[in-house]
């Protein structure tokens, strides 16, 4: 793997680590503060909304950009927010309405890192290391999800939020040092189109994504996992720990890291241009495990329950890599960050929508349903009634939409993953 892409990731990585877990942390402190839940989820809210609004500017004119620049600027933005959230939580009283302005600011910063670096991969690295440096881009966000909430939580707890905000603080300064002292290749450094040409806004973008018979499929597939990870995300940790307990919670936790970690290392041995069927394959068995959350014998079988979630797990980082391949190779490079925003913002809407949808299904569908007295003896036997099973019922749906839309759609991948890649 070249050098230059290396440094930059790791210090993307490292800046996004740092913010992840000061917003971890600031979540909790809000909660403190207020005795507000809702406190805790409006930071997140916040942020996803403000991604989504910067992404019709940035893909009518990041091409059109220095993209150096651009990320010297977005990671000083973010170090500034850190500072300023610093200074203002020295007072007293701090106005909820302004922290999330801040936090807002941040986000934008970060969205433009992310679509940024998106475009600059196939630039960085030569075309036989391509589906490896995607497997780090694609999957450094899950990665640092996986481990911020416990350095977050940990700090809040030992050294308060300034500790978070200091840590937060210094990886946007080694993220700056990175983009600043690298030795970036010379194409990378120009602008992917002249300035003043005319784009077509976000809208005209995903019309043109819908449109294309190459990356329809794509826009189909990869709104869908990203809705049902998120809604995972939510309905996984509240099933366990309703009906198995906290204990088994941390456990299950540490067993989902484990996997994530060993199907990043899986990935990096793919052979180059397997994407496609990676892709399916992980899917389709991810898919099956997601529709046994639903049957009530695997929570009788703590071994295969844990096998299950480590090969799930194992699957989330191949998917990831393997999307962001085939998006690369259906879009031409100047194309890229105004497609790759109408892509973002479809995957990052769907996982908005799955965290309120999810809620509102298990709450006001499933678990009214399941107090009727209509359904058959083997339905309730098979799904159960017991504490937690709405939730992994909620889950159990989940896996079934997941599997529709990836049969609905394999055989447009398949021919997908066989085309030539248009990266040139």
């Amino acid at each position: 793997m070249p050098n230059a892409f290396t440094i930059l990731w790791a210090g993307q990585l490292v800046s996004n680590f740092g913010t992840q877990t000061s917003l971890y942390a600031l979540g909790l402190w809000l909660f403190q503060r207020d005795g507000q839940l809702s406190s805790f989820a409006t930071v997140a809210i916040v942020i996803l909304l403000a991604k989504l609004l910067a992404l019709p500017l940035l893909g009518r004119r990041l091409a059109g950009w220095p993209r150096r620049r651009v990320m010297l600027i977005a990671n000083g933005l973010g170090g500034t927010v850190t500072l300023l959230l610093a200074v203002a939580l020295m007072r007293q009283v701090v106005p909820l309405a302004f922290i999330l302005a801040l936090l807002s600011l941040a986000a934008v910063a970060e969205a433009t890192l992310v679509l940024c670096f998106a475009s600059l991969i196939p630039q960085m690295v030569p075309m036989q290391q391509l589906g490896r440096a995607n497997g780090l881009f694609a999957n450094g966000e899950g990665l640092v999800m996986a481990t911020a909430p416990i350095f977050g939580a940990t700090l809040a707890g030992i050294g308060g939020l300034p500790g978070a905000l200091v840590l937060d603080g210094a990886t946007c300064l080694v993220a700056l040092a990175c983009v600043a002292l690298v030795r970036w290749p010379r194409v990378a450094l120009a602008p992917l189109r002249p300035r003043q040409v005319w784009v077509p806004g976000l809208r005209a973008g995903v019309a043109e994504l819908w449109a294309s018979s190459s990356t329809r499929p794509l826009l189909l597939l990869g709104t869908t996992v990203a809705f049902a990870l998120a809604a995972c995300d939510l309905l996984f940790p509240a099933w366990v720990v309703t009906a198995m307990g906290a204990s088994r919670l941390s456990v299950a936790l540490a067993v989902g890291a484990g996997g994530y970690g060993l199907g990043m290392i899986a990935w990096q041995a793919v052979q180059h241009r397997r994407w496609a069927l990676l892709l399916l394959s992980a899917l389709a068995v991810q898919s099956v495990i997601l529709i046994g959350a639903g049957l009530v014998v695997f929570e009788e079988l703590p071994m295969i329950w844990f096998a299950g979630l480590a090969l799930f797990s194992a699957g989330v980082p191949i998917v990831g890599a393997a999307l962001q391949c085939l998006w690369q190779a259906a879009i031409t490079l100047d194309q890229q960050p105004r497609l790759f925003a109408a892509r973002f913002a479809l995957e990052w809407g769907a996982r908005l929508s799955a965290f309120f949808s999810s809620a509102i299904v298990v709450d006001r569908l499933v678990q009214p349903a399941m107090s009727w007295t209509l359904w058959p003896i083997w339905i309730k036997e098979t799904m159960g009634f017991s504490a937690g099973r709405a939730m992994a019922i909620g889950i159990f749906v989940v896996g079934w939409l997941l599997l529709v839309v990836l049969v609905w759609q394999s055989e447009k991948i398949k021919r997908q993953g066989s085309l030539p890649a248009t990266l040139v």
